[in-house]
């Protein structure tokens, strides 16, 4: 039957079609990706309308999880497509959302759709485009035009024709670089840790670097904007270490299609690891394999495993790829196998760093900062432990363990060092992009919006703390099991002064590691320290204060606790303890000890010295502490933002409005 279906929005020199999904300038079409088609569609739907983020969002996506980048990448694609660097087409409207300005005007044409059992055929009423060079498949190519015009003039064979139409978009879709990944979910896989059967618990290092190696390899087949293959986080897969025995409940609580097992065992002088890639829809095993080598002994000098392991490492990751409906080209291939050092002494090294980091303790990142500075000492050009120390003394400043301004400009220098020895290292860039956030470059940031790794903290600076927890929001729907996510959740739902929310956030963070590992479980300081500050500012001092000795207790005595311990006593009305405590910081300071000068303020604050307290804040301010980020936010300079000096001090920071 005839029916008029086909419909397109012209605008400008373009033309907008919406039944074949493809975007023309004159007779030339031009490359979207499908989402930013979407997007595109959309805003010209909606012409003359501010359309908001989360309106974009919502409707494109329909209620999947997205970040902002998502959203972000396609309109850099469509501005890319349209020329539109200027904003003439779609205008951004800063905080708000974008508008569609070019007029729209709608035009009909008419197609054939052919019904058969269901099966709908549509061939289009247009010129036979079998000639045009340079088509895509997909998106009604030469080979397509031809298969339909035949169709059209021979409607008897349409049902058969319709299956084989139907084959050919598909094996297009498969067996060449995914020309149609973008209409499609991509597959997903947790790499499970790696058990470590060997009964030596001293060997875990090498077990756990492997399954961080695995990961970050099948990680890099993904590109920015293009995400090929989602892997579940380490941090969130190393939630089940020590309790893999149930891979296929493991599978389904992640929402993956696949979960790799595997364990490490030692036999005969042999370590052996063994692998299993197991589909979750039915729990078969889809591939197995299994890797041996040397075990090595100080008797046995010719034979070193870890030469092997790290000759395995590359192996490992290229053979699980293999089984993935990926597709694999060479260059994947090369990013597989890519090998940052040919040291086995030197990775080894960064193996016991990477293990003493997810310690996740004081003491753990100082010896974390040794191994690599040894494996460095060998290998000089290993660029991802130039990486890993720089994440070690970032963290040392996250935890006050170092000066934040310290602390930043060693890791910046860290990265710059990875990058000069191989400039595509993601991670690396984008931890070289934090210096904006250390320079309070909030104009850079602003610009590079929510890609920017640094926009949370922008958002905060702002006050718009709503904002902060819608986007944090939507990173949980995608990944509720991430501990990192959900703690820094918990601890702007503090900010934002919805206290019996963030409680609920840290108990179902602590939750998330009933083993107790420090990783944001109980034996971590930070979550207690969370715990107290939610308990103060509820006036359950009790609790608050049992919160924080545990705090100091597992951050190994840590002076930056010790200041909280005396904020918690100053709020409690403690004075003569939170005075005591004061005394003893004082003295530490004196004898060149860090103690963040911040923390020292909020004890003033509390305890009613008002210049004492900014003082200490203005000292925050001279030291680039990267919290003062929380100034309008954070409950804890309450009792001072009445004062005329508050003000100032926003100024001092150049905070943004």
């Amino acid at each position: 039957m005839h029916r008029p279906e086909h419909q397109t929005y012209s605008f400008d020199e373009f033309h907008l079609d919406l039944t074949r999904g493809c975007l023309f300038r004159g007779t030339l079409e031009l490359k979207l990706r499908p989402q930013s088609f979407e997007v595109l569609k959309y805003l010209a739907a909606n012409s003359g309308r501010l359309v908001g983020k989360n309106e974009l969002i919502e409707s494109v996506w329909n209620g999947m999880a997205v970040t902002d980048d998502s959203l972000v990448q396609c309109l850099k694609d469509i501005r890319r497509a349209l020329g539109d660097e200027t904003q003439q087409i779609i205008k951004t409207v800063p905080r708000r959302g974008y508008i569609f300005e070019s007029e729209i005007s709608e035009n009909g044409r008419d197609i054939y759709v052919e019904e058969t059992r269901g099966v709908h055929l549509v061939i289009e009423e247009t010129s036979d485009l079998s000639e045009t060079p340079g088509r895509s498949l997909v998106s009604g190519t030469s080979r397509s035009a031809r298969f339909t015009d035949t169709v059209k003039r021979h409607r008897v064979f349409a049902a058969s024709a319709t299956v084989v139409l139907i084959a050919l978009i598909i094996a297009g879709a498969v067996f060449s670089k995914p020309i149609l990944s973008w209409w499609f979910t991509p597959p997903s896989i947790a790499v499970l840790p790696i058990v470590n059967t060997t009964g030596d618990a001293g060997l875990d290092y090498v077990s756990d670097g492997l399954t961080e190696s695995v990961i970050t390899s099948l990680m890099r087949l993904n590109t920015p904007g293009a995400m090929r293959l989602r892997v579940s986080p380490q941090n969130t897969v190393f939630l089940f270490k020590n309790n893999e025995t149930d891979p296929l409940g493991i599978g389904r609580r992640l929402g993956v299609n696949s979960v790799l097992a595997s364990k490490m065992s030692q036999e005969n002088n042999m370590r052996i690891f063994k692998f299993e890639l197991i589909n979750v829809a039915d729990g078969s095993v889809s591939w197995s394999k299994q890797y041996a080598v040397s075990w090595s002994k100080p008797h046995m000098p010719g034979i070193n495993a870890n030469e092997e392991i790290l000759a395995m490492q590359n192996e490992i990751p290229k053979d699980i790829a293999a089984q993935l409906p990926v597709g694999l080209s060479d260059a994947d291939r090369q990013v597989l196998t890519r090998r940052y050092t040919q040291n086995p002494e030197a990775y080894d090294l960064y193996l016991k760093g990477r293990a003493e980091f997810r310690n996740a303790k004081p003491s753990g990142l100082r010896r974390s900062i040794d191994y690599y500075q040894q494996a460095l000492d060998i290998d000089a050009e290993f660029a991802t432990a130039y990486w890993a120390m720089g994440v070690s003394y970032r963290m040392q400043g996250t935890i006050d363990e170092r000066p934040d301004k310290e602390a930043a400009q060693l890791a910046v220098d860290c990265m710059k060092k990875a990058l000069k020895i191989d400039n595509t290292l993601a991670p690396a860039v984008n931890a070289v992009k934090l210096a904006d956030f250390d320079a309070l470059d909030w104009k850079a940031i602003e610009k590079a919006g929510p890609s920017h790794p640094a926009y949370r903290f922008y958002l905060q600076a702002t006050g718009r703390m709503d904002e902060v927890l819608d986007e944090q929001k939507r990173l949980l729907k995608f990944e509720p099991l991430a501990p990192s996510a959900n703690f820094v959740n918990c601890l702007a739902l503090y900010s934002g002064r919805k206290y019996d929310e963030a409680l609920a956030q840290c108990q179902k963070t602590i939750n998330l590691r009933p083993d107790g590992r420090p990783y944001f479980g109980p034996e971590s300081p930070w979550i207690h320290l969370a715990f107290s500050n939610i308990y103060a500012q509820t006036g359950k001092f009790d609790e608050a204060i049992a919160e924080i000795n545990s705090a100091i207790e597992l951050a190994e005595g840590s002076e930056a606790m010790m200041a909280m311990q005396a904020y918690v006593y100053a709020r409690a009305g403690r004075r003569d303890d939170a005075v005591k405590i004061l005394n003893f910081l004082h003295g530490q300071i004196a004898r060149g000890e860090y103690v963040p000068a911040q923390n020292i303020a909020y004890v003033y604050a509390n305890l009613g010295e008002r210049d004492q307290a900014f003082a200490w804040l203005n000292k925050a301010v001279d030291e680039g502490e990267g919290r003062l980020v929380g100034l309008r936010t954070d409950p804890e300079f309450d009792p001072l933002r009445d004062d005329p000096r508050f003000p100032e001090l926003l100024r001092r920071l150049k905070l943004p409005e």
